[in-house]
């Protein structure tokens, strides 16, 4: 039986990935890793647990609960339904106003409102009124850690949330009913952000920082485009790792784009046995993140050496 006194709120946090899958939480350690190292120095260490946490866990809420599914048979997030209300034809009026005259603006906002708080009290909070407090909530801490981790971050907060924005904005005018532009999106909040966040946790991005980031953004986009449409190509994902390998060996880190050309060895293998299991497509795009991570890693700790 539950005691009658006690905290009002809860907060979990439960993984619904593996760790070693590909996503905002390595994308912002290596952008952190390439741009400043890694120390041992406890600074640092919290630093990267704050940067992690604000990319992959707080973030993550903002752009699950509020852009949802942007895929052509899913469903939008809350951003899209504050959008895009479906308000009652008619509600009680407010009395907020008592001298305007019908059809008056001031009546005319009065039944609006009345109308908007009636949708809120019928349909959007008995739906969606728990998961409303927990995007409050999240938004309210990636502002609080984008202000501790710094003013670069605290902007870089302010223009993922706009994205997410946009992106429910694109969904409910259905620009996004194609692949590509999803998968866009999903990169730009899933890899892009992160990774200069964590880039200007720890120090000022280079241009090297920026072209690594890229090359593996388009990996993430491959990544992301190949797993909505279910088939398990392997062009662009291979060949934005190729082109990290180059980058390595043309600025004289040869150990490095080595080790990141053998781990496409694992993944080109995968590849030829999804072709032969073309049922199994998830499957393949699970198994080959280890070898990407393991890639993101090693790159960044060789240009920041």
């Amino acid at each position: 039986m539950d005691q009658p006194v006690g905290h009002i709120t809860q907060l979990r946090l439960h993984p619904i990935r593996p760790l070693w899958s590909v996503g905002p939480g390595w994308a912002a350690i290596g952008g952190a890793v390439a741009s400043g190292g890694f120390a041992l120095a406890p600074q640092t260490l919290l630093t990267l647990v704050l940067v992690w946490l604000l990319a992959d866990a707080v973030l993550g809420v903002v752009w699950d609960l509020g852009v949802g599914d942007t895929s052509p048979s899913g469903k939008g997030g809350i951003w899209s339904a504050l959008l895009a209300p479906r308000l009652p034809d008619a509600a009680p009026p407010l009395h907020f106003l008592p001298y305007t005259q019908p059809a008056s603006p001031g009546r005319r906002l009065a039944g609006r409102l009345s109308r908007w708080r009636r949708w809120w009290q019928e349909t959007f909070s008995p739906q969606v009124g728990a998961e409303f407090a927990a995007l409050v909530a999240a938004l309210g801490l990636a502002l609080l850690l984008g202000a501790i981790l710094g003013r670069s971050t605290l902007a870089l907060t302010l223009l993922y949330i706009a994205l997410s924005w946009l992106a429910a904005l694109a969904y409910n005018r259905e620009r996004a009913s194609s692949q590509g532009m999803g998968a866009l999106w999903h990169t730009l909040a899933g890899f892009g952000i992160p990774w200069l966040m964590g880039s200007l946790a720890l120090g000022r991005p280079t241009w090297v920082v920026i072209a690594l980031g890229s090359c593996y953004a388009i990996t993430y986009f491959g990544l992301v485009h190949q797993g909505a449409q279910g088939t398990p190509g392997f062009r662009l994902i291979g060949a934005s790792q190729a082109a990290a390998v180059f980058l390595l060996a043309g600025l004289g880190y040869p150990l490095a784009a080595g080790a990141v050309a053998i781990l496409l060895f694992p993944q080109w293998g995968l590849h030829t046995w999804a072709v032969d299991h073309p049922a199994a497509p998830d499957s393949y795009l699970r198994r080959i993140q280890p070898f990407v991570v393991l890639s993101v890693l090693i790159a960044a700790w060789a240009v920041a050496l």
